[in-house]
C-alpha cells in the first residue's frame, strides 16, 4: 500500500533543487514556542504552491498569511511563494519530508506516488455532482481517509478548498469519446490519471503544470485536464480554445503538511493554525462556487468554445477502474456510489 520508502532516494535528489532555495531565503520553521508572557515566539513558516499570482489558490495563500499573522499578534510569519518559485509541486512535496517547505497547497490526489490510498481522488466520475462530494467531504469519511493518508505516508491534510469539477481542455474540439483518439493530454505524475485517459483513448503525459502552456504552444501536447478556474488564471485558453464540460473529478486543495513536523509545533501555533485554515477553506469554497459561471463567461468572451457530453458514453470505458483499485480505495469508492443512487 505505501510508496514512501521507494520515495527517499527522489527526495534526497529532490533536495538538492529545494535546498538550493534555502541560499535565496527560503526557510523552513523556526520558533513557535510559548514564550516568557505567554504568547508565541516568533516564528517563520514557508509556503509554496504551482498556481498563478492571480489564482484563487494564491489568494488563499495569502489570506492565510493574514489570518496568521493577525491571530498570533504578529508572531507567526508566513511566506508564501507562487508559480513553483519553489519547485513543482513534486518537489516542494519532498522539501516537506526533509524540512525545507513547511506547506504545500495540492490535492490527495498528488500522493499517489507516495500511497496508494490517495488514488480515491483519481477515480472517474465517482460523483454524480458537487452536492454529492459535499455530501462525502463534510462528513466523517473525509477524516477516514485522510487519517489513513496520513498514517500511510506522513503526509498531514487539512483545509478543504473546493476546486470544482475538472474539465478536458484542448487545442482541437472534442465532443465525444471518439474524438479523443491520440489526443496527446497533460496529466499530473499520477497513475489513476494515466490509466483513466488511455481507457479513453487518450495519449497521456505527465508533465508539470509550469510547462503545459510552452508545451500546448509548441504542439507537444495538445490538451489538459484541470477545473476551470485554472484554464482562465493559467492562461490556457490563449493556446487550447476548446473546453469539453466532463467533470470527470471532483475534489479539494488541502494545505499539505509533514504530519511529524506539525505535531511538533507548539499546541497554541497548533490551534491558530488550524482555525486560519478552516476560515480560509470556507471562503475559498464559497468563492470558488461564486467565480465558477464568472469564469466561463470570461473565457466565452474570449472566444472558448465549450461542449457538453454524453456521460454514459464517457463512464463506460472506465467503469471497471474501480474493482482494480487497491481494497481500501475500492470499498471506499464503493460507498461513494452507494450515496448516488
Amino acid at each position: 500500500m505505501t510508496r514512501r520508502n521507494g520515495r527517499r532516494a527522489s527526495a534526497l535528489l529532490g533536495s538538492v533543487v529545494i535546498g538550493a532555495l534555502a541560499l535565496t531565503g527560503c526557510s523552513s520553521s523556526t520558533g513557535g514556542e510559548a514564550s516568557a508572557d505567554g504568547g508565541i515566539e516568533p516564528m517563520t513558516l514557508t509556503l509554496g504552491h504551482a498556481y498563478a499570482v492571480d489564482s484563487l489558490q494564491h489568494r488563499a495563500a495569502e489570506q492565510l498569511a493574514e489570518k496568521l499573522d493577525k491571530a498570533s499578534d504578529g508572531a507567526i510569519t508566513l511566506e508564501v511563494y507562487p508559480s513553483a518559485q519553489m519547485g513543482s509541486w513534486e518537489e516542494m512535496q519532498e522539501g516537506l519530508e526533509i524540512g525545507s517547505v513547511d506547506i504545500v497547497i495540492e490535492s490527495l490526489g498528488s500522493l499517489e506516488r507516495y500511497t496508494d490510498l490517495a488514488a480515491i481522488e483519481g477515480l472517474p466520475f465517482l460523483y454524480e455532482d458537487a452536492d454529492h462530494f459535499f455530501e462525502v467531504w463534510d462528513g466523517e469519511m473525509a477524516d477516514e481517509i485522510l487519517d489513513a493518508v496520513r498514517e500511510d505516508s506522513g503526509f498531514k491534510l487539512v483545509g478543504d478548498m473546493y476546486r470544482g469539477g475538472r474539465q478536458l481542455n484542448s487545442v482541437r474540439a472534442i465532443e465525444s469519446v471518439s474524438d479523443l483518439k491520440g489526443l496527446k493530454l497533460r496529466v499530473p505524475n499520477q497513475q489513476t490519471y494515466i490509466s483513466t485517459w488511455n481507457a479513453l483513448g487518450a495519449t497521456p503525459t505527465p508533465m508539470a503544470l509550469n510547462e503545459v502552456f510552452s508545451a500546448m504552444e509548441q504542439g507537444a501536447i495538445e490538451g489538459q485536464e484541470n477545473p476551470i478556474d485554472v484554464v482562465r488564471f493559467s492562461s490556457f485558453y490563449e493556446v487550447a480554445p476548446f473546453v469539453t464540460e466532463t467533470n470527470h473529478l471532483f475534489g479539494n486543495f488541502h494545505f499539505q503538511l509533514w504530519g511529524d513536523a506539525f505535531d511538533a509545533w507548539p499546541a497554541e501555533v497548533q490551534e491558530v493554525f488550524l482555525t486560519a485554515v478552516d476560515e480560509v477553506s470556507a471562503d475559498y469554497r464559497a468563492t470558488s462556487i461564486s467565480e465558477a459561471e464568472a469564469n466561463k463567461t470570461f473565457l466565452e468572451e474570449a472566444g472558448v468554445e465549450f461542449f457538453e457530453i454524453d456521460l454514459a458514453e464517457w463512464r463506460k470505458p472506465v467503469a471497471g477502474m474501480v474493482d482494480e483499485a487497491n481494497p481500501t480505495v475500492k470499498e471506499w469508492a464503493e460507498r461513494i456510489l452507494a450515496l448516488r443512487e
